[in-house]
Order: structure tokens, then C-alpha cells, then sequence
């Protein structure tokens, strides 16, 4: 089997989803409105359009203009514009939040190297207790040997008296 020439191919269409076209319109538009915006010498009306008030997600999800979340039937979905709140940097959150983070990380470092202090006097008191092990042993060990030396000394006592 041949293929045919690029000429005289069949050009493939495939279905797009309503949701893929409104995201694909609403990009046009964000495009549009930006190149207006950045270039408005290329404007035709010389005047810039307003920006619209949703833009694209990528979850399919539209945004209005302050980035709360709108569900299926368009109302704002409370948890995710809290979230939206909690994340959406203002000077004095942002300052606020940097501060936890290094104070949380400073407290990190702390409490590690307090650890490994307690750790380094535990060690140390280990290792004494096994060195005065070791002494007691070396010592129980000369009495052994001398209570050996005595008991045979005592058995040739009595054997040779």
C-alpha cells in the first residue's frame, strides 16, 4: 500500500467540547484584550476594551475578576474563595506568613540541635557506665583468679599436712 501524496490528503476533523470552545474564546478574548492594552497604537476603536470578567482555568472552572470560583450553576464556591482569601498575597499577610515560616523554621533548627546536645550527654554517660563495666569485670576477674590460687593453696595444705 502507498500513501498518498501530502497534496491530496484528507484533512481530519475531530469534535471539540463546548467546554474546550469556551476556553479557547475566552483565551482569544484575554489575548485580544492584552494586545490592546500593550499595543494600543494597533487598536482600532482607540479605545481599550474592558477586560472581561472570568478567565480560564485549567480545570475547566471560570474565575471572576477576583478569583473566586464558580461552581456549575455560577455561584461563588465559599471554601475555595476562603482558600483563594487565605493565599492571595497582601503586603502584611505576606510579611506575616514570611515571619511564621522562619520563625517555625528557627524553632526546627532549635529543637534538632537541643536534641542532638541531649543525645551527645547521653552518649557520654553511656560510655561511662561501659568503661566502669569494664573495670569491674577486669576487677572480678583478678578476684576469680586469686580465690582459684587460694583454694589450691588450701587443697596442698591439707593433702600434705
Amino acid at each position: 500500500m502507498s500513501r498518498p501524496p501530502s497534496s491530496q490528503t484528507t484533512p481530519q476533523f475531530y469534535r471539540v467540547s463546548d467546554r474546550d470552545l469556551t476556553e479557547i474564546e475566552l483565551h482569544s478574548v484575554d489575548s485580544i484584550n492584552d494586545l490592546h492594552r500593550t499595543h494600543p497604537e494597533h487598536s482600532h476603536k482607540g479605545t481599550r476594551p474592558p477586560r472581561p470578567a472570568y478567565s480560564p482555568s485549567s480545570n475547566g472552572n471560570l474565575y471572576t475578576s477576583d478569583m473566586t470560583a464558580v461552581n456549575q450553576r455560577g455561584r461563588p464556591v465559599k471554601w475555595q474563595s476562603r482558600l483563594q482569601d487565605m493565599l492571595t498575597p497582601s503586603s502584611s499577610r505576606a510579611y506575616a506568613m514570611g515571619c511564621a515560616i522562619i520563625t517555625l523554621l528557627l524553632l526546627t533548627v532549635l529543637l534538632i540541635f537541643y536534641f542532638l546536645v541531649q543525645q551527645g550527654g547521653a552518649v557520654r554517660m553511656l560510655t561511662e557506665a561501659l568503661r566502669e563495666k569494664e573495670a569491674a569485670a577486669t576487677e572480678l576477674s583478678l578476684l576469680i583468679q586469686e580465690l582459684q590460687a587460694l583454694r589450691h593453696n588450701l587443697t596442698a595444705m591439707r593433702g600434705g599436712t
